[in-house]
């Protein structure tokens, strides 16, 4: 008989142990999926934190692999919006992403309402999660002729101040977190204290825990952020609760049931090592259970217990960890995970470190600064990524170094639903253990990972992928019949003329669709498609053009707006906030003068010779003529009374090209192929136009020509006059031809930097900006590993502040800030 019981434990065991192997090698599967699947993270460092009705948001993107913060290898597109307060899109930006950045800007216009405004990024991969992946933060927009509308945003705007003892008035907001998940009789547990309200939060709330016998047990005392931290023993049979006294009354908070039976996951985090317990009061012990900690999904520590020990202890070295939140969970021998607990990690070898120097220590008013920055390891080694800078008015402009930053943002929130507030308090002091502290309670209070076991685990993730990385444009579409009304195959041509001349050609599928791309290109570009129900060929007939191309939209509706996970601007006080809308105000009066002097200079005469304005004029030409000089120009400019002439007679003028009758040839080519605006026209399209409707006429032959495409013969563009709609109105294009302007990816504008050592303009008009200097691009590459940053100071005398943020190619985040002092 005690043979047969002893041979039944052996067969349980080993099927026990089985399943453990199996589940552990599950596990490491999916993470190991999780990973080549990675998530992408989207970061925006903004010049400022708020702005006013007629500024612009500067602005640059970052964005990276998930896991390990390199370049993605998934996503090249990202979409930038500006949401108002009703949740309107108001403007949105696409911006293919080179390497890890894009700079960008805002406008933000004059007929705009006032207010808090969303800044939103993310990549079309992003959206196969919720919005909560998303890059969200408030920007306030106020109206500086509105006195009303400043101070109603002002009153929604989180204002930190110096921590000040407030006497404890009314009923606190109390949340408890056992460590690990749950409370488990007889095993020895921390508990997580956490003051809810911001009203309280930063009051230092004393009280007491006690059991259902109404026995204290313990004290706990909170600290910074409302967070505080109480260990008991729960005794069977027994409940707890949280007591603070108010006034002479009594509040009482339950603490969470204590569980008969269960686990327990304690951490200590020492700095350079983690000391790990896991204990259990089942009669099984700890047999079979698996440990593991990743981050964000990468596997960095297991362990498979195979003793059927109640308790065991591990010291874990955080050296050879990288920053960022570590995620630690147990689970029982059946595969269910019981306790999870995250801890940062704060490994001081993967700190970037950043030198800026000055060529100008005490720089005066509209004097000129270089700047050199130098980003290297601990090891003092060059490190090469892209970088970005704010240079602001402190007087004006709240920078604190406990806000939100990028490295705050990758290695913090992002990895965790809600915002943890002032996370730039953390990073202020290296090695503080005071901050360890209060870091590993906001870690002990924060129960919510990117990723939940159960979906993991069970969950075939391909199947969601529903949004797919992208990496270009694409131009697409359908063909439809113009007899039958219904989709029909057909052969497709695209032809950009923007740039160098590109042309395509592919075959609709038997539903009608096509589709072009990738695609990059910059701002806009002219393009022609066609169709046809065979082939294209020299002799068109007309039967074979009887279709209709209809495109789609560039992309698709926007993702709904979610504000529950927006990071709101915390400011250092409303003083700031009040000097930057007076700033704003006085800029807002020397920028409407400056208009009106502009426009009484107008109506002075400037008398110049007329070689110059001639050369002037075709300059001004030249430029709108994308393809370059033309063999030959006519300025209509330079005629009078030709409103009236057809274009025939115009394009008759032109020197070395004949018009008799409806023929047109160019002497020693041909007959030339006709353009207007850079879109290829049949000559019948345009026969009425006259000499109102054309600014310029040019005529190319030879390589000049060349630009455009089947211009062996000459080609002939005609520009028209701004304003002119015979385009629009007047061509009827042949069946099976549309053209329209593709839109490319946003280029963002050049900031205004004033030159006051050879600017006349800046000689003549008061400088007091807030933003002193934006330099969204600035490229560490192991051929040029320092970079130089110039610009002017203004005529205020203030502290200003240099924000550095963004990202080496090995995925360390950088944050940096520093002041200066103008005289």
């Amino acid at each position: 008989m005690i043979k047969k019981i002893t041979l039944g434990l052996t067969v349980i065991f080993l099927l026990s142990f089985t399943l453990t192997n199996n589940f552990r090698e599950l596990v490491q599967e999916k993470l190991s999926g999780y990973i080549d699947n990675y998530p992408e993270k989207v970061y925006v460092q903004t010049d400022k934190p708020y702005y006013t009705i007629g500024e612009d948001i500067w602005f640059n993107t970052y964005l990276v692999n998930g896991v390990n913060h390199k370049r993605t290898n998934k996503s090249k597109i990202v979409y930038v919006e500006l949401i108002n307060e009703k949740d309107s899109i108001v403007s949105k930006k696409q911006l293919y992403i080179f390497n890890t950045s894009a700079a960008g800007d805002f406008e933000i216009k004059k007929n705009w309402n006032p207010g808090n405004y969303m800044l939103r990024a993310y990549t079309n991969y992003m959206r196969n999660n919720e919005a909560d992946y998303f890059f969200q933060k408030q920007i306030p927009i106020w109206d500086v002729t509105k006195t009303d509308s400043i101070n109603d945003i002002i009153e929604t705007i989180e204002l930190t101040s110096p921590e000040t003892q407030i006497e404890l008035q009314e009923k606190p907001d109390i949340q408890f977190f056992p460590e690990g998940g749950y409370l488990i009789d007889g095993l020895a547990s921390k508990v997580g204290i956490k003051i809810k309200d911001k009203l309280n939060r930063n009051i230092t709330i004393n009280g007491v825990i006690k059991d259902s016998d109404n026995k204290t047990i313990s004290s706990f005392k909170t600290f910074q952020f409302g967070l505080g931290i109480v260990t008991l023993i729960p005794e069977t049979n027994k409940t707890y609760y949280a007591a603070v006294t108010i006034n002479g009354e009594e509040i009482t908070y339950p603490l969470p049931k204590p569980l008969p039976n269960g686990y327990n996951l304690n951490i200590v985090n020492n700095g350079d090592h983690l000391v790990v317990k896991v204990a259990t009061n089942n009669s099984l012990g700890l047999q079979n259970s698996y440990l593991l900690a990743h981050q964000r999904g990468a596997l960095v520590f297991e362990k498979l217990e195979t003793d059927a020990n109640n308790s065991y202890i591990i010291k874990l070295n955080t050296n050879t960890l990288s920053d960022g939140v570590t995620h630690f969970t147990l689970f029982n021998s059946t595969g269910k995970p019981v306790c999870e607990r995250l801890v940062y990690i704060d490994n001081p070898e993967d700190d970037a470190i950043l030198s800026l120097t000055s060529d100008n220590e005490t720089p005066t008013r509209r004097d000129h600064v270089n700047l050199n920055i130098d980003l290297k390891d601990k090891e003092g080694n060059a490190l090469t990524g892209n970088l970005s800078m704010a240079i602001t008015d402190i007087d004006a402009v709240g920078h604190s170094s406990k806000t939100e930053n990028i490295k705050t943002y990758l290695l913090l929130n992002s990895d965790l639903r809600g915002q943890i507030e002032n996370p730039g308090y953390f990073f202020e002091k290296e090695n503080d253990p005071k901050r360890r502290y209060l870091l590993d309670l906001t870690m002990l209070t924060h129960g919510w990972r990117r990723f939940i076991w159960n979906e993991l685990l069970y969950q075939n993730n391909e199947d969601s992928i529903t949004f797919k990385p992208e990496i270009g444009l694409y131009i697409s579409g359908r063909t439809t019949s113009k007899r039958k009304k219904g989709n029909i195959s057909a052969s497709t041509r695209i032809t950009f003329m923007g740039g160098f001349p590109y042309q395509e050609k592919k075959r609709s599928d038997a539903n009608g669709t096509f589709s072009y791309g990738p695609f990059v290109f910059m701002d806009t570009m002219p393009t022609i498609l066609e169709a046809r129900i065979k082939k294209f060929q020299k002799e068109e007939t007309k039967n074979n053009r009887l279709v209709d191309i209809h495109l789609d939209k560039n992309y698709g509706p926007s993702p709904k707006v979610n504000r529950k996970s927006i990071l709101k601007p915390n400011m250092d006080d409303q003083t700031k906030i009040t000097n930057f809308i007076q700033q704003s105000k006085d800029i807002f009066k020397i920028n409407e003068g400056f208009l009106e002097e502009a426009r009484l200079l107008d109506e002075v005469v400037v008398t110049a010779t007329l070689k110059s304005q001639k050369e002037k004029r075709n300059e001004e030409l030249n430029e709108k003529a994308v393809y370059g000089y033309p063999s030959n120009r006519i300025d209509m400019q330079e005629y009078e009374n030709m409103e009236t002439f057809f274009i025939l007679d115009l394009i008759g003028m032109l020197p070395g090209v004949n018009v008799v009758n409806d023929t047109i040839s160019i002497r020693g080519a041909g007959t030339p192929s006709i353009y207007l605006n850079n879109i290829p026209v049949e000559l019948t399209d345009i026969s009425t136009m006259t000499g109102a409707d054309v600014e310029f006429i040019d005529v190319l032959k030879g390589v000049d020509a060349s630009y455009f495409p089947n211009s062996a013969n000459g080609v002939i563009v005609i520009h028209q006059r701004e304003g002119a709609d015979f385009f629009a109105k007047n061509i009827k294009r042949k069946p099976g031809i549309i053209d329209f302007t593709s839109t490319g990816f946003y280029t963002a504008r050049e900031f205004y930097a004033p030159d006051h050592m050879y600017g006349f303009e800046e000689a003549s008009r008061e400088d007091i900006r807030t933003t002193l200097h934006w330099e969204p691009k600035i490229n560490l590459t192991s051929v040029d590993t320092s970079a130089r940053v110039s610009f002017f100071t203004s005529d205020i005398r203030s502290n200003y502040a240099i924000k550095i943020e963004g990202i080496t190619d090995s995925g360390i985040p950088v944050y940096h800030l520093s002041t200066f002092e103008v005289e």
